[in-house]
């Protein structure tokens, strides 16, 4: 690889992962993507081409990055992905925003959710990181997509918080997600 493949990078080539081209390449909710990205760098040989690492800390609601918040942001304002918010069921998806951003929430509609597509610059974008991959690469990040992507929210967050409990030593919803006292 002759470029960097950083945080921002990641998130393009996760939305696009398994798609054809010009398809709907979305993920569901910022704290899904978070998480994604929080399993690749643990689950899959993301360290043999990511440059950057996300930095995640243990905080309120597990695993937490503001790299990829602000990646969301950067790409976003780039016109590389449409993040549009919508009507969710329950708050799920906006503990982080809430809690550790400090962002309140849409009087009218308190429980919305970002979802991330890649726009058609986006797919440009996604082209250009797919080249620069190596095809086990690609392979793997379809397969982990596959994988982790389509799983319910509270089902993805309960196999993040199972696998790496390090990283909820400061949930405030550990029970909860857990299931049990910890």
């Amino acid at each position: 690889m002759t470029n960097p493949i950083e945080i921002d990078d990641a998130i393009v080539l996760l939305l696009g992962a398994g798609v054809e081209p010009g398809g709907k390449a979305r993920i569901q909710g910022v704290t899904r993507l978070e998480k994604l990205i929080f399993l690749l760098e643990k689950e899959t040989h993301s360290r043999d081409w990511l440059d950057e690492d996300a930095g995640f800390v243990a905080y309120n609601f597990g695993p937490f990055s503001r790299k990829v918040y602000d990646a969301v942001e950067t790409l976003a304002a780039a016109g590389i992905v449409k993040d549009s918010a919508k009507f969710a069921p329950d708050d799920m998806d906006t503990w982080e925003e809430r809690e550790v951003l400090g962002k309140a929430p849409d009087q009218n509609y308190p429980y919305t959710t970002r979802d991330f597509e890649l726009t058609e610059r986006g797919w440009r974008y996604f082209a250009a990181l797919e080249n620069e991959m190596k095809p086990d690469a690609l392979k793997e990040l379809k397969s982990f997509k596959s994988r982790f992507a389509t799983l319910p929210l509270r089902q993805l967050v309960r196999y993040v918080y199972q696998r790496y409990e390090e990283f909820t030593t400061k949930s405030l919803i550990r029970e909860e997600i857990l299931g049990h006292d910890s």
